[in-house]
């Protein structure tokens, strides 16, 4: 059974050989029998004939040359895609087209002037090349073609072509003076005429999103539209839908494709009598017309007065002055109208001349324009009668600090229209686009710190991302990364597969507070910033990202054994704003023990002691060390490893262990500061001064030491290990001991912690939590799991 489908194009995109061969990929992949191709006038490009004409009636000496210019490219494009013989005859065509311009170029020389008539001539012949250039490429192809004028299509019955293709003088609505959407308007007519199944727009611009891509770059494409749902948008400046070109398309009820050229296997939207039923979202999208004055008129002589609105308006359109948008008090103390911003103080002046009277009179009090405004609106037929929808959108543009200034419904309630400031246009697009298309759970995300543990993160992030929206709804979006020097931003996410190579190229440098408002963008649900790095400047600010609405992930530990007051308040500021603080891999890397101690507290169990090794490092050096290779060797091997501080001094001062258990301590209640506990270093006197270089250059001053308490310790047949202790009054401390070989902590090997917990629930049994606790993959792991612990907070499914 034979089918039509009607396509717009543009006759731009087809002067080349790619051009011919996608029309062809496009028919080929089309449903329907017959595809008719209606081309747009050839503008702009080097294969135009229409400005000849005006050198030549500006007697320009550059004519002739442009002339040969012109016939040069048509020569050489007819060359390029065609063999002979249906090359030869196409180009023969050309040949004596050109003879002909050439007197007709004289003749407009002759008399300076250019007609109607022969501007309308040399388009079409234009346009007729490329039709016949279209026709034997597909003929050579073994596809059945044909071309046409407009006018003579429905003479041409259908079962002598597979592929038609349209030119010439192209219709355009009554009243319109359309000129991008006049081939549009005209395939939607001729389907129409020709009983098509459907209508296909081929622009050259975008896909259509629910809004636009330059202001909402996570803006999604539109899948369906029902025709009331698409002139609205249209109305409201949608890039790719001309108002009018619909029109006989729904008429005729005749469902439309609106595709995008750049990308022809993308379906883009369908747009039918009703959609395609009960959506997801009940808005559509969002669309903002720019550059836009608000006429206020104010008075209280107005109220209860017959015919002022219609006088208005009536003055408005006696001027030819477009009003976009009305809104009027229920008190009829004063109606608002929006116009073009350039039609302002015409309107202003219209508007004063039309009540006079009533100014005279003291009835009317003002009629001011205010510039420099926007209307943002949201479309969507299901948002009839849907309770909750205009408080979603009004409560959106509140949180996002955008001020309505008028407000608009019409009755059918498909669209609901806002006035705002033109600056405030892409916050309140981004902050709808968010609230209505985003995962609830969508997070924002800023790493700081792409070193071991930050690149690992990353690609963790990468091979888990999918999985985790698809089955939890857990949405990251990597909008930053950063090192001390350097950052990288994108509005939409950087993939975490392929940051390395982005942030090469692409990375500026290192601003934080910019850094800091782009990831705490208010458009976006959540925001989290991961602070990967071992920096007491950046555990610094996260009161302050708390403070802005940002929660605050990290295995840094300067945070949590800052002074006692800087640390009460970070607690106080997440007790406020409701932000998270989660630091569980700050002790133990990816080990559960953090969480296990806020469980024994908070359930009521009374600490005793806390007793652990909880460097990873330390553990790996001792459980490696017998003596018969210097400790020296192996601190080498364990930097290179990665399980070392980037300054090993770090580990081996001991400062690493006694941070944790300041943490640890902290946790049970106890205000402990870092300064005043006791903590053992392995560092030897004069080299915590050398520059990390140096000092690794000098790490035999190391050994003696180490050798003689193993020995000590050899000799009670007990095992080294570095501990740290807090015990029931709060006492902390970090020191290097030895313990008997049926103790936990003898018996670890390779970077294994151990953490002992003695509480009344386990006094006779100590509660023992053990496993690796150094290496990047293990402490990314315990970052990424409180990034999920943060996103059940906020609502997944996890």
């Amino acid at each position: 059974m034979s089918s039509i489908r009607v396509h717009a194009v543009e006759s731009a995109n087809l002067v080349s050989k790619d051009g011919c061969e996608k029309i062809l990929r496009i028919f080929k992949s089309a449903k329907e029998t017959h595809q008719v191709f209606v081309l747009a006038p050839l503008r702009d490009t080097e294969f135009e004939l229409s400005s000849l004409l005006l050198s030549a009636k500006g007697r320009d000496e550059r004519l002739w040359s442009l002339q040969e210019q012109r016939f040069s490219s048509w020569t050489m494009l007819v060359e390029t895609i065609l063999s002979v013989p249906s090359g030869k005859k196409v180009l023969e065509r050309i040949k004596q087209g050109f003879a002909d311009i050439e007197d007709i170029l004289r003749s407009v020389w002759l008399v300076e002037e250019v007609s109607s008539g022969v501007q309308r001539y040399l388009e079409k012949l234009c346009d007729s090349w490329i039709a016949d250039l279209l026709c034997h490429y597909a003929t050579t192809s073994g596809i059945t073609a044909d071309m046409a004028e407009y006018g003579a299509v429905s003479s041409i019955a259908p079962q002598t072509y597979q592929m038609l293709f349209v030119y010439g003088q192209l219709p355009q609505a009554e009243g319109s003076f359309l000129r991008d959407g006049r081939s549009e308007y005209a395939a939607s007519h001729l389907a129409g005429v020709l009983g098509a199944q459907g209508v296909t727009f081929w622009n050259n611009t975008s896909l259509l999103k629910n809004a636009d891509s330059n202001e909402v770059p996570s803006a999604l494409v539109i899948r369906s539209l029902s025709y009331s749902e698409a002139t609205e948008l249209s109305f409201f400046g949608a890039p790719v839908i001309h108002p009018q070109a619909l029109l006989p398309a729904i008429n005729k009820s005749i469902n439309v494709q609106l595709r995008w050229w750049g990308q022809e296997d993308e379906e883009g939207t369908s747009i039918s009598k009703d959609g395609e039923g009960e959506q997801l979202n009940r808005v559509k999208g969002f669309s903002i017309i720019h550059d836009i004055a608000l006429i206020n008129v104010e008075g209280a002589g107005m109220s209860g007065v017959i015919g002022i609105a219609s006088r208005l308006f009536s003055a408005m359109r006696k001027a030819s002055i477009s009003v976009v948008l009305i809104s009027q008090a229920s008190s009829e103390y004063s109606i608002c109208f929006a116009v073009p911003e350039s039609q302002m103080e015409n309107a202003c002046s219209v508007a004063k001349d039309a009540f006079a009277h009533e100014m005279n009179e003291h009835l009317i009090q003002s009629i001011e324009g205010e510039p420099g405004l926007a209307i943002l609106a949201a479309v969507g037929k299901q948002m009839t009668g849907q309770a909750g929808i205009a408080g979603k959108f009004f409560s959106s543009l509140g949180r996002a600090g955008v001020n309505v200034i008028a407000i608009a419904q019409g009755s059918s309630e498909t669209n609901i229209s806002a006035v705002i400031k033109g600056s405030d246009s892409k916050k309140a697009l981004r902050a709808l686009h968010a609230r209505f298309f985003l995962s609830k759970q969508a997070l924002s995300v800023g790493l700081i710190g792409p070193g071991n543990i930050g690149s690992t993160l990353l690609e963790q992030i990468a091979s888990e991302s999918h999985r985790l929206k698809e089955q939890f709804g857990v949405d990251i979006h990597i909008r930053g990364i950063a090192n001390s020097k350097k950052m990288m931003l994108d509005q939409d996410g950087i993939d975490p597969s392929h940051w390395k190579e982005r942030f090469e190229t692409e990375a500026v440098p290192l601003d934080l507070e910019l850094f800091t408002r782009h990831i705490g963008a208010t458009y976006f649900p959540h925001s989290l910033l991961i602070d990967c790095t071992t920096s007491s400047l950046l555990a610094q600010q996260y009161d302050s990202w708390l403070e802005m609405g940002i929660h605050v992930i990290t295995p840094n530990k300067k945070a949590g054994t800052a002074p006692m007051a800087y640390y009460n308040k970070l607690f106080d500021t997440c007790l406020r704003t409701g932000r998270r603080f989660l630091y569980e891999t700050t002790v133990g890397a990816g080990l559960p023990v953090i969480c296990t101690l806020k469980d024994l507290v908070q359930t009521g169990d009374r600490i005793h002691r806390i007793e652990g090794i909880v460097s990873g490092t330390l553990a790996w050096l001792f459980s490696t060390y017998d003596g018969t290779v210097p400790f020296s060797t192996l601190v080498r091997k364990a930097k290179e490893m990665g399980y070392t501080e980037p300054d090993p001094r770090d580990d081996l001062s001991g400062m690493d262990v006694g941070r944790k258990t300041v943490i640890l301590a902290r946790e049970m209640g106890y205000e402990v500061e870092f300064e005043d506990i006791p903590i053992q270093s392995m560092v030897p006197d004069g080299m915590a001064s050398l520059s990390i270089e140096a000092f690794m250059q000098n790490l035999e001053a190391l050994d003696l030491s180490i050798e003689q308490a193993y020995r000590t310790a050899a000799l009670k047949q007990e095992k080294l290990r570095y501990v740290g202790i807090v015990d029931e009054q709060g006492s902390c401390s970090a020191t290097l001991a030895s313990f008997g070989v049926d103790h936990p902590f003898a018996q670890t090997s390779g970077t294994d912690n151990v953490i002992c917990f003695t509480t009344d629930r386990y006094l006779t049994q100590p509660l023992v939590i053990k496993g690796p606790g150094a290496g990047r993959e293990v402490t990314a792991g315990g970052v990424f799991s409180d990034m999920l612990r943060l996103a059940a907070y906020l609502g997944a499914r996890i």
